[in-house]
């Protein structure tokens, strides 16, 4: 059993593989694109948690320093799901026991934050959001300012990301190239105030005096 998940997982790669070279030769015109996305996924370095999942999943290898399991339909892990061995690098179909789901159950992320905007929505409406989400609208507001500046199609998809060492990246794909053209961000004229300039006039009346002094 064990043997033809493995031989299963080949093929699908061997499929993939075989998919992403037609679409070198032929391009888009055949009806084929390319294109990726997020995966969930969950990484196991426990040593008894690997144990316990090597030994579920019925992995045959002995030396497993760590697994990472891949949501492949974005519902969460499980049945017909992908597990990877390290340093082996195998590949493996999972059918999980009752037990192992209702651990697997318990993984999600928390505090997940997703913005839409409609193509109408002005970008300042997300950096006025709530308090406990103003800050993450304020980035999400000035992508979008950027994006609607430079960018004049409709289909584009970014992967924003910022790792442990500070270094932020970003991927662009499915985009038209041809409307991709740079616009600096408009002068913000701000008011100068010029200065008023105050006339003091001092005036100063003089008065005769007449000292009387009858005798």
């Amino acid at each position: 059993m064990n043997k033809f998940r493995l031989l299963l997982v080949i093929a699908i790669c061997q499929m993939s593989i075989v998919g992403i070279n037609y679409q070198k030769v032929y391009g888009q015109s055949s009806g084929i694109s390319l294109d990726k996305t997020l995966v969930q996924t969950v990484t196991i370095k426990k040593q008894k948690l690997i144990t316990f999942f090597a030994e579920d999943f019925m992995i045959p290898e002995k030396e497993i320093s760590r697994l990472i399991i891949y949501d492949l339909n974005g519902d969460g892990f499980g049945d017909t799901d992908l597990v990877r061995t390290y340093p082996g690098g195998r590949l493996y179909l999972i059918t999980p026991s009752s037990k192992a789901q209702n651990i697997m159950n318990n993984w999600s992320f928390g505090g997940n934050i997703k913005f839409t905007a409609n193509s109408n929505d002005p970008p300042k409406m997300f950096e006025q959001a709530s308090d406990s989400i103003q800050a993450m609208g304020a980035i999400f507001g000035e992508l979008l300012k950027g994006l609607r500046r430079n960018y004049k199609g409709k289909t584009i998809k970014l992967h924003l990301e910022q790792d442990d060492n500070n270094v932020t990246s970003m991927e662009m794909w499915s985009y038209n190239p041809d409307l991709m053209q740079y616009q600096p961000p408009p002068v913000v004229k701000v008011a100068v105030e010029k200065p008023v300039m105050k006339l003091i006039y001092l005036e100063k009346t003089i008065v005769d005096s007449v000292l009387y002094n009858p005798h």
